[in-house]
């Protein structure tokens, strides 16, 4: 049964390579153009149906780095209040501390 389906196949592609050198030059650079194309859409498909699970962990990842990052940099904010180095204050995310505020001399 494997044979006859390895033959038929085998086959098929000859003639269809046959038929594609025996082209003209335009009529074979059009059907180039269709096969790359639609080779083109089926591996877009594959992507999308094996990327979504991907894009969802590093969504995820992100999201959590992002987290970690604002309470490291809040645990720091606060240590360094109570030892008296920085003084400041909180808005949602963000620190300001209050040497921010005062300006500075150029030189």
């Amino acid at each position: 049964m494997f044979q006859p389906l390895l033959a038929t196949t085998g086959l098929a592609v000859c003639v269809a390579l046959g038929v594609h050198m025996a082209l003209p030059y335009r009529a074979r650079a059009r059907v180039d153009a269709g096969v790359a194309s639609l080779v083109a859409w089926v591996r877009r498909q594959v992507a999308r149906v094996t990327g979504w699970r991907r894009q969802q962990r590093q969504t995820r990842a992100a999201a959590q780095e992002a987290e970690r990052v604002i309470r490291r940099a809040r645990e720091s904010a606060l240590h360094d209040a109570r030892d008296g180095r920085a003084d400041g204050e909180w808005t949602g995310n963000v620190y300001r501390p209050k040497s921010f505020d005062k300006p500075k001399k150029p030189h």
